[in-house]
């Protein structure tokens, strides 16, 4: 009896945790995958700008959503906007600020996503 209240237990942590801390390591990862795509189709300053299109970043349909696991690259890239390491032209397009990998708000992507993504933490003193 004392053994399955344990055990139970633990299964219980270990659900909470994975439940907050696995959707911001899909995330972490997606940031990594759009900075990529950006790299890879050569989005980086104003002259080589592109449209979410152009780099296969739109958000899924509906019956995608459906068929398919999440896409985290959606988030990803309204969070390197956030962060300031993609701009936006005048006219839509999308490119990407500095050099590859380098954070440009000056702190780490995990903590970037732990404080912008996770939705509840710890007062700051």
């Amino acid at each position: 009896m004392g053994q399955d209240i344990l055990v139970f237990s633990i299964l219980i942590i270990g659900a909470l945790l994975a439940f907050i801390y696995l959707p911001a390591f899909f995330l972490k990862r997606a940031m990594a995958q759009v900075r990529e795509i950006f790299h890879r189709h050569g989005a980086i300053g104003v002259e080589n700008a592109k449209t979410v299109n152009e780099l296969g970043l739109t958000p899924p349909g509906l019956l995608e959503r459906l068929t398919k696991p999440r896409d985290y690259k959606p988030r990803a890239l309204q969070y390197l906007k956030q962060a300031g390491e993609v701009l936006m032209t005048e006219d839509g397009k999308l490119y990407m600020v500095g050099e590859k990998g380098k954070e440009t708000t000056g702190e780490s992507g995990f903590a970037f996503i732990k404080k912008r993504a996770l939705p509840f933490r710890r007062p700051e003193s």
